[in-house]
C-alpha cells in the first residue's frame, strides 16, 4: 500500500499531461478543419473546389485545396494560417486525365491529374469535405464525378474564351 501511495501523485500527474496532449491535438484539428472548410467556402464562390493530397502531400499536416476557375487551377495549401498557393497554371486549355498518386512513401491512391495546355501536370486525390474523422481517398464514382466536373469547367473556360 506504501509504494502505490508514492506513485499516486505521479500517476496523476501523468493523466493530467495526457489529457492537456489530447485536449491540445483536439482543439488543433479543429481550428483546422475549420479553416480548411472557410478556404473550401471562399473558392467555391468562384468556381469549383475539392479537398486534395497531392503527389507526397501526406508529407505535411496542412490540408490541400484543388481549385479550379475561370482564369487558373490551383493548388492551395490550407493550415492554420492564410492559405499558400502552391501551384498554379491557366485554365485555358486544360484537361482531365485519370491518374495513380503516390500520396506518400508506401501509399498509391486513385486520382486525377490536370494537365495544361503546356504540358504542367497536377496529380491529386480527391478528399470528401473536412470533417474531424479519417476519411478516405474518393474512388469509383465520386472520384468520376469529381473529374466530370472539373472537365466540364475547363471545357467552359475553353469555349468561353474562344
Amino acid at each position: 500500500m506504501h509504494v502505490f501511495l508514492l506513485l499516486l501523485p505521479i500517476l496523476i500527474v501523468f493523466l493530467v499531461l495526457m489529457t492537456l496532449l489530447v485536449t491540445a491535438l483536439v482543439l488543433y484539428g479543429r481550428r483546422l478543419v475549420r479553416n480548411q472548410r472557410a478556404v473550401l467556402a471562399g473558392l467555391r464562390r468562384n468556381g469549383l473546389a475539392f479537398l486534395c493530397r497531392p503527389t507526397l502531400g501526406l508529407r505535411s499536416s496542412a490540408g490541400f485545396i484543388l481549385s479550379v476557375d475561370r482564369d487558373a487551377v490551383s493548388l492551395w495549401k490550407v493550415g492554420l494560417r492564410e492559405p499558400v498557393r502552391r501551384q498554379s497554371f491557366p485554365s485555358r486549355g486544360a484537361r482531365v486525365e485519370p491518374a495513380t498518386v503516390q500520396v506518400n512513401t508506401a501509399r498509391k491512391a486513385a486520382g486525377l491529374s490536370v494537365v495544361s495546355a503546356a504540358g504542367e501536370r497536377l496529380d491529386v486525390s480527391i478528399y470528401p469535405d473536412p470533417t474531424m474523422s479519417y476519411s478516405a481517398p474518393a474512388k469509383g464514382t465520386p472520384l468520376a464525378d469529381a473529374a466530370q466536373q472539373i472537365q466540364a469547367s475547363l471545357a467552359r473556360t475553353t469555349a468561353g474564351s474562344d
